[in-house]
Formats: C-alpha cells, sequence, structure tokens
C-alpha cells in the first residue's frame, strides 16, 4: 500500500516554513549574521567561496548575501583580489554599540559651555547613513545676533566645510576613495571639487588632526572641527564651531582651538574613544 504524503499545514503555508520549522527569512538572517561572524582579527579577508565552503553553503547564496551587505556598506571588497573584509558600516555599529549611550544627551552640556566659550555655534556630525554625508546631530548656538544657524538633521556632502571633512579624512581608504569617486558639489565659492587637492586636504588634516574651513558650506561662515576616533581608530563624530568669518578668523582659531579640543576631549573620554595626535595652530 503507498504511503501518502504527509499534506502540509494551513499554519506551515501560511508561516512560509520550509518544513524544518524554519522560516526563510530567518534563515536568509541566520546565514547573514554567520557569514559576519567569521570575519575576525586572526582571519579579516575571506572570498564568496571560501565562505560558503566553511559554512555549507550555495556559493550564490553566499554572494547574494555578501553583495546586500557591501551594499550597505557591512562588508567591503577589493578591486584586484575580490576578497571581503568588515566595512565601515560593521564598524560604526560595533562603535555604537560599545558606546551604549544616547552621544547626543551626552555631548548637549559639553556643546553649551562650548558655544558660551567661544561665542559661536557649537556642533556634533556624524556620518550619516550611505557613508557620503554628515549629519548634524546636535548643535547649541551662540546668543550673538550674527551666527550660524544650523538644524539637527542637515546632511552636507563630506568634502565641504570642517566637521564634514574632519570625519571623511578618519573614514578608510574605501570609503575615501567612494566619496572623491563621484562628482563633487560646489557648495560654495571655496568648495574643494578637485579630487587631488581634496587628497592633499584629507592629508594634511590627518597630520594636525584638525580640520578648517573657510566659505566652502555657506558664504561668510567659517569653522574647525576635530574628530572623536574609536581605539581601533574608526571616527565616531566631530566636534567642532562655526560662526561668521569676519568673527572667526586665523587669529580667532588659534585662541579658541585649546577650547574646542578641550570639548572634543571630554566626549572622547566619555565615550571611551580617543582623540587623534593634534598639531595646535600657531
Amino acid at each position: 500500500m503507498s504511503q501518502e504524503a504527509p499534506a502540509i499545514s494551513d499554519a506551515t503555508k501560511r508561516s512560509g516554513s520550509n518544513g524544518n520549522g524554519e522560516r526563510p527569512a530567518f534563515q536568509v538572517l541566520d546565514r547573514t549574521f554567520a557569514i559576519l561572524d567569521l570575519f575576525d582579527e586572526e582571519r579579516p579577508e575571506w572570498t564568496a567561496t571560501e565562505i560558503a565552503r566553511t559554512l555549507d553553503l550555495p556559493v550564490p547564496t553566499t554572494h547574494r548575501i555578501l553583495m546586500a551587505l557591501k551594499q550597505r556598506g557591512y562588508v567591503s571588497q577589493h578591486e584586484e583580489t575580490k576578497r571581503f573584509r568588515l566595512g565601515v558600516g560593521a564598524l560604526h555599529l560595533g562603535d555604537r554599540a560599545h558606546a551604549s549611550v544616547d552621544l547626543r544627551l551626552l555631548s548637549r552640556p559639553v556643546l553649551k559651555r562650548l558655544s558660551r566659550e567661544t561665542g559661536e555655534t557649537a556642533l556634533l556630525t556624524v556620518v550619516a547613513p550611505g557613508g557620503s554625508r554628515g549629519v548634524c546631530l546636535e548643535r547649541v548656538e551662540t546668543a550673538q545676533p550674527l551666527r550660524l544657524s544650523v538644524q539637527p538633521g542637515r546632511r552636507v556632502p563630506l568634502h565641504a566645510g570642517s566637521s564634514q571633512k574632519a570625519l571623511l579624512a578618519f573614514l578608510p581608504e574605501d570609503a575615501i576613495e567612494r566619496v572623491l569617486s563621484q562628482p563633487l558639489e560646489r557648495l560654495c565659492e571655496r568648495t574643494i571639487v578637485d579630487p587631488s587637492d581634496l587628497r592633499a586636504e584629507l592629508a594634511h588634516i590627518r597630520e594636525r588632526g584638525w580640520a578648517r574651513s573657510a566659505e566652502e558650506t555657506n558664504l561668510g561662515v567659517s569653522g574647525i572641527a576635530i574628530p572623536v576616533l574609536s581605539e581601533r581608530g574608526v571616527v565616531v563624530c566631530a566636534i567642532g564651531i562655526a560662526g561668521p568669518s569676519a568673527r572667526l578668523d586665523d587669529a580667532r582659531i588659534a585662541s579658541e582651538f585649546h577650547q574646542v579640543a578641550s570639548a572634543a576631549e571630554e566626549i572622547a573620554t566619555a565615550l571611551g574613544h580617543r582623540l587623534p595626535a593634534l598639531e595646535a595652530p600657531s
């Protein structure tokens, strides 16, 4: 007597189960985390074939997951070797988890003091999702009638302005190259739009540990910013001040530099992070 195949229950049909009690969506999620778990200090780079063999997964499935992770910045791929490693998205996620605090809540009293001490607008800026723009996470405006007014949530290309350049300079090299490979939008008269000039500017920022801008995002506006780095050297945020160029000239920037550095150091210490080596302006 032939045996009938067991009927698939209505509940299984509705849940989309694969018959083993595991829904496809959960299976993909489990495989994605398994792939990410492979990247560590002992073996930071993998090919799609090596990952598939190690996890006993089909190569096409592995490649599809890796492409989705690459698109979101959680892995990056070397152009020549085609090997994958963790991307800036994964590093930022780890640093946010390590901080385990509300960055805005922690930074606001520091920004208030910085604005009061310098008489300028104090800014907290981070890299926006996508990795091509900076976003103002928090700001405290000065009480002076002539001031820079920035709304939290405002996004600016990473190649323009002191806070954005401070972030860009300390991103991983592949993330910097992605920004440089795109057309650089001119926001104002002195926006750097030549990739070679921008590379030189970023190298200078890394050498001295801070960024300066003058009329790169807004006419008549200057600024200075210092990045906060994780222990691995991944940029977490930038702390800076901005104001009218007529007021925030070279002499003022030199005199206010230690105030900005002190504020950035306080926030970095509270997060368990650090600042780059700083060379004060002369």
